[in-house]
């Protein structure tokens, strides 16, 4: 069953997360640093009314969580309320995976978000992630851009 995630799951909502970014080569030999500002994010932000992570447990162990943040844009003849949301962090340990979890929290992520009142709903998807957003109704979009500051 998906649930919200409250204070006591940081230390494995920052488990997930470091698997997450070993698994997509993100991790740069900093993983101290790294894991030490995740638990810092998850701390800061688990009550924060702007965001919201989903968890799943098998066996009473946390094994699959995914975040959503909303943001206010512009009004947009879309959007007129201008509200979205951004769903991130998605991850499902290796051996629970084809159970469909990833689904269950997906759902559970758009339905929150639809229920506080997005209108849209993006993200970024990895390769390996691509088929399930697919799935549950999300279509490519070639529209977005990103910039990176260098390090000081």
């Amino acid at each position: 069953m998906v649930e919200k995630a409250a204070l006591e799951n940081v230390q494995d909502l920052v488990k997930l997360r470091m698997l997450l970014m070993k698994e997509l080569g993100e991790l740069n030999g900093n993983e101290e640093l790294f894991q030490k500002a995740t638990e810092e994010y998850f701390t800061a932000n688990i009550n924060n009314p702007n965001s919201y992570t989903a968890i799943l447990k098998a066996d009473g162990e946390i094994v699959s969580a995914g975040s959503i943040v909303f943001f206010i844009r512009p009004p947009s003849p879309s959007n007129l309320q201008g509200k979205e949301a951004y769903v991130m962090n998605m991850y499902t340990a290796f051996d629970h995976r084809k159970h469909g979890y990833s689904s269950a929290i997906l759902k559970h992520l758009m339905q929150y978000g639809q229920k506080s009142g997005v209108n849209r709903i993006w993200l970024n998807a990895s390769s390996a992630g691509k088929s399930l957003y697919q799935k549950h109704g999300f279509i490519e979009c070639e529209s977005e851009m990103e910039y990176v500051f260098e390090k000081n």
